[in-house]
């Protein structure tokens, strides 16, 4: 594995590039993606993430995202008789992706552990009591591992509270599947192995998870535009912003994958969480699509048992898997 120090706007990075030709690049600022290089079906080497106009660091593009990605009700949530009071950042009334003083904004401590498998990159931080708005002072690590004999990467979320609270934490990153940009995700063909999405309100919280239409039925392959200017489509998100609920989880099974003839590449992601939200850069041009692994977004209102809650005594751990091919 070839490993490649460096700095991004003053932050510590590293480049890990494998035999294969899969090459990474990680960030301390905001634990987070800068780059994911891999050779299509030529033999070019293709950029396949998008970053902010302004570049790394801005946006939430391939950064960290929490305390709780996605959008909590009345930014306010109640566990045990604590309650925590959250930024209102979202149309001034809910909360999204943990506010503007989120885990996309911190600059997180950095090691590098090398194995026979790979190279593991640990992101750690403290995020304390009040923070945010949440409570509880929580320890987390996020962990890459690039592996050095197939192109993979795992992407591992561990963490422990000192008290019970609420987590639901995902990485941002923005993907175009052709390399380089070099045609709208739109065109590409889209899979998510979902039968069921959420309904979102004019606030896009989901109110109601129910049976994918035809319009958000994407278990089968297919091009991610064909129904993309449906009114059930653009109502209230203007494109897919969506929480899927999968049908299975865990890494043995895709959850989501994106291909592009132009360049023969297929990325697909598996994971542990039972939800994926697909946005798809609706204001950018439709120039990438994000898989949000995470748990229901507004979990902790619709379906507390399985939301994210953490204690001293039920550590949070969770996992998603990028494969890279050429088809």
């Amino acid at each position: 594995m070839k490993i490649t120090h460096s700095k991004i706007n003053g932050n510590a990075a590293v480049t890990l590039e494998n035999k294969r030709g899969l090459e990474v690049t990680l960030c301390a600022l905001g634990a987070g993606i800068a780059s994911i290089r891999f050779p299509d079906k030529t033999g070019v080497k293709r950029e396949l993430t998008k970053l902010s106009d302004k570049g790394y660091g801005f946006g939430h593009n391939g950064l960290t995202t929490g305390r709780t990605a996605g959008r909590i009700d009345g930014a306010t949530f109640t566990i045990d008789g604590k309650t925590a009071m959250l930024e209102k950042n979202n149309f001034g009334t809910d909360n999204l992706h943990g506010g503007s003083t989120g885990l996309h904004k911190k600059v997180f401590d950095m090691s590098l552990e090398e194995s026979a498998d790979g190279v593991a990159v640990k992101f750690s931080c403290v995020s304390p009591d009040g923070e945010g708005g949440y409570f509880g002072t929580i320890d987390l690590d996020v962990i890459y591992t690039v592996y050095e004999k197939e192109n993979a990467m795992l992407l591992e979320y561990r963490a422990t509270s000192d008290c019970k609270t609420l987590l639901d934490v995902t990485n941002h990153v923005y993907l175009n599947a052709s390399g380089d940009l070099r045609e709208p995700v739109t065109e590409q063909d889209l899979f998510i192995n979902a039968s069921r999405v959420g309904k979102l309100d004019e606030r896009l919280i989901a109110r109601e998870i129910v049976p994918v239409t035809k319009q958000f039925d994407f278990r089968k392959a297919r091009k991610h535009g064909e129904y993309n200017a449906d009114e059930s489509v653009q109502r209230y998100t203007h494109g897919y912003d969506h929480p899927f609920f999968l049908d299975k989880r865990g890494l043995d099974t895709p959850a989501c994958s994106l291909y592009s003839e132009t360049s023969g590449i297929k990325i697909a992601v598996s994971t542990t969480y039972p939800c994926a939200v697909v946005f798809a850069d609706n204001f950018g041009g439709n120039n990438a699509v994000c898989f949000e692994c995470q748990y229901h977004p507004d979990g902790i209102h619709a379906c507390p048992d399985d939301c994210g809650i953490l204690s001293p005594d039920k550590p949070y751990e969770n996992a998603m898997l990028y494969k890279f091919d050429v088809e």
